[in-house]
């Protein structure tokens, strides 16, 4: 069984979301956010149970027998004694000595040291003034659960092709923004209620820009004019983003654009015939994603040897394709062919160059080329560098070639071929946000992957510049 993607799995689970749309993209996104100190006076709510608390204090005010403590709470001695016990095991509670003259079976009650301890913080509960870390969503204008461990630099974010959203409150965070019911809810949303702030007396903002990490769905109907957006934050879909985005202007505002699907290019008549359709394979990956999700701690399969697979043939989705991708630079091992119109910086990283070398290191020969028109501005020079480094560095395995003009989007590796309307090397960092619904056609058969190897192979001979 595949491991999806948190695209796909996103895709999965949302892409029902807006009934009459049909989910187009999944853009990674950048949330503003600032990390405050809130100075605060605050309480922390008694940990003990009623009963309890009841006990250590009458023991503490000489309260001397579990028989005297029923008496005066009017309780069943058998409840007393059952918390008696729970304090003796909690050392909290141990037995005096009998006094001189007493018999032996005379013994009072009192607290040990750290039963006292505990009734002098019970008797002794006082507001203090703490620092209660917050994470302000400037989006919402407002204070928000975020994992502070999750948010990171604003510019690790500008690096890549990730859609920055915008900020409603871009400035300095005032203590008029923060009130103490704020963080009370947001403490209790987190699982905490032993603390209660009373006020908030002062904050301070960290200096450096941050951004939280979400993403945008994009919904579009058939007819490309109707855009929605949804906004997912922890992995859940959020309706005050959303409806944060549609008073700013929505997807116009964000320049988010919707054009129809792209023909996807046709394979040869008989492997049209057998092809499976998109909605059947959708539903398939759905129904393992599905599986995926479920299970308490996915652990990744073992790809399979080659004697293992199947020959198939099939349609592949729009979020499939950078799972094919990743496939083939990390599992390739007989041969990998890449061809691009355009090249982006922001899918050439250094992790992107790390898998790539590995395979190279591995002795898997490497075809990738480029090439749409002569003076072609849709194509980063930088990523075109780091590429023809590597393959400088590996000039036996690797050729990186610039084509004269192609219009084709081809994927081989080992026993598979994919042809596609999919920009394989510049599907992301394009600052003109127009999605498609990009859909391909999957070959995985050791004769069909030779010929379209040797026919791709002989094409960027032909047009090598």
């Amino acid at each position: 069984m595949p491991t999806f993607s948190l695209d796909s799995l996103l895709a999965v689970r949302f892409h029902n979301a807006r009934p009459g749309l049909e989910l187009v993209a999944i853009i990674d996104a950048a949330l503003p956010v600032a990390l405050i100190t809130a100075d605060v006076l605050a309480q922390d709510r008694k940990r003990l149970a009623l009963l309890d608390e009841f006990v250590l204090r009458l023991v503490n005010n000489k309260v001397p027998s579990e028989a005297s403590i029923a008496g005066m709470l009017g309780l069943p001695e058998r409840m007393v004694s059952q918390t008696v016990a729970d304090h003796f095991s909690a050392d909290n509670l141990t037995y005096t000595l009998p006094a001189p003259g007493q018999p032996p079976s005379t013994r009072n009650l009192r607290l040990t040291a750290r039963g006292e301890q505990t009734a002098r913080e019970m008797a002794a509960i006082t507001p203090v003034r703490v620092d209660q870390p917050v994470v302000y969503d400037q989006l919402l204008g407002k204070v928000r659960p975020y994992d502070r461990h999750t948010v990171i630099p604003r510019g690790q974010s500008e690096e890549t092709d990730t859609l920055m959203l915008p900020a409603t409150h871009a400035g300095l965070v005032e203590i008029g923004d923060i009130s103490a019911a704020d963080i009370n809810a947001l403490l209790r949303e987190r699982g905490n209620t032993d603390r209660e702030v009373l006020q908030v007396r002062g904050i301070s903002q960290a200096k450096a820009r941050r951004v939280m990490p979400a993403k945008v769905l994009v919904y579009a109907d058939p007819d490309r004019t109707d855009i929605q957006l949804g906004v997912v934050v922890d992995g859940e879909l959020s309706h005050h983003h959303e409806i944060a985005l549609i008073s700013l202007g929505g997807a116009a505002s964000l320049g988010i654009k919707v054009e129809p699907a792209p023909d996807r290019p046709l394979l040869e008549p008989d492997l049209e015939k057998a092809r499976v359709a998109l909605p059947e394979v959708t539903q398939q990956r759905a129904e393992q994603a599905a599986l995926q999700v479920g299970s308490a701690s996915p652990t990744p399969v073992a790809p399979a040897g080659p004697e293992l697979l199947q020959d198939e043939i099939r349609a592949i989705g729009v979020f499939e394709h950078p799972e094919l991708l990743d496939e083939a630079l990390t599992q390739a091992h007989r041969r990998l062919l890449i061809i691009s119109p355009w090249i982006k910086n922001a899918i050439i990283t250094t992790e992107f160059l790390g898998k790539l070398e590995s395979r190279l290191a591995r002795g898997v020969p490497v075809h990738i080329a480029y090439g749409y028109e002569e003076n072609d501005t849709r194509t980063d020079q930088a990523a075109v560098r780091k590429l023809s480094n590597l393959a400088a560095r590996y000039a036996a395995k690797f050729t990186f070639t610039r084509l004269k003009s192609t219009h084709a989007k081809v994927l081989v590796y080992d026993d598979v071929w994919v042809t596609t309307s999919f920009n394989w090397l510049s599907f992301r960092g394009d600052p003109d946000r127009t999605y498609r619904m990009e859909e391909g056609s999957l070959v995985r058969n050791r004769q069909v992957a030779d010929a379209q190897y040797d026919r791709y192979t002989d094409l960027i001979d032909q047009q090598r510049r």
